[in-house]
């Protein structure tokens, strides 16, 4: 049966005999002119979208929400202490290689209070704490310090390279360091002074410039597995302290004078910074153009 023109007469679908009607050239108001079916489920009307479970827990009270950690040390932080402390660090070295073989007051002040002030007991600390910049311990205890602070479930070699890392960090930084010290050439305060054993040249501290690069890069990478705020300022302080404290020995014992180990805390910041920049710019993904 064919449906009649636009311009004929207008049937009531009611009076035509269903055994007629072909289904495709039909309507739905003419195949079901009763209207739709009330029991019968019709398409589904739009709801509310499906919530994700990190946007359930940003909308819904009570739902739990992680907040992604924030990165230990920012890109640009990293940028801005490695050239504020380099443009310490040069500045001092130009300063001192300009007296030549000269002891500024500034030093030989401070060392002669420290000999004057020195005794049996601070003496042994001085000596116990003065390890804690010794390269060969040190720098080691890196390689146990990334593996543990590696993400869980990371296999051992990924353990093993993150530790292996740290330390040419911290070991590629203390060797330039030993450049400059010869670069510089600057002879120790007197041997009478020493309350230990020491060789080589003064500037910079190796000792200082060993343990700053140590504790700093350890502090790096432990800090993110500790939650941000106080505890994380309690790491960073804990860093700063150990390094300061490996300084004051070197003083302590009369082996460095102050301004070496000025220029220890500042080229192991400079080194510290500068890795931590190249690091994080490495791994920034690629740009899409």
């Amino acid at each position: 049966m064919s449906r009649p023109d636009a311009g004929g007469p207008e049937l009531d679908p009611a009076e035509l005999d269903p055994a007629e009607l072909d289904p495709a050239e039909l309507s739905p108001a003419e195949l079901n002119p009763a209207g739709p079916d009330p029991a019968e489920p019709g398409p589904a009307e739009p709801g509310p979208a499906e919530l994700s479970p990190a946007a359930e827990s940003v909308v819904m009270p009570g739902a739990p929400h992680v907040t992604p950690t924030p990165p230990t040390v920012s890109r640009r932080t990293a940028m801005i202490a490695a050239a504020a402390a380099g443009l310490a660090f040069a500045a001092l070295a130009v300063w001192i290689a300009g007296h030549g073989g000269a002891v500024p007051a500034l030093d030989h002040g401070v060392h002669r209070w420290a000999i004057a002030h020195r005794g049996p007991a601070s003496l042994t600390a001085a000596h116990y704490i003065t390890w804690g910049g010794v390269s060969w311990v040190v720098f080691p205890a890196l390689i146990a310090v990334g593996a543990a602070a590696a993400a869980a479930g990371s296999s051992v070699r990924r353990r093993a390279g993150a530790g292996l890392l740290l330390c040419l960090i911290a070991s590629t930084g203390n060797y330039a360091e030993a450049q400059i010290n010869h670069l510089i050439g600057r002879a120790r305060p007197p041997g009478a002074d020493w309350a230990t054993g020491v060789s080589g040249l003064s500037f910079p501290s190796g000792h200082t410039t060993a343990a700053t690069l140590a504790v700093l890069t350890a502090a790096w990478v432990l800090a993110a597995r500790v939650r941000p705020g106080w505890q994380r300022g309690m790491l960073w302080a804990g860093a700063a302290a150990w390094a300061g404290a490996v300084g004051w020995s070197r003083v302590w014992l009369g082996v460095h004078w102050p301004t070496d180990v000025a220029a220890g805390w500042l080229f192991g910041l400079t080194w510290f910074g500068a890795a931590v920049a190249v690091t994080l710019t490495a791994r920034r993904p690629p740009r899409r153009r």
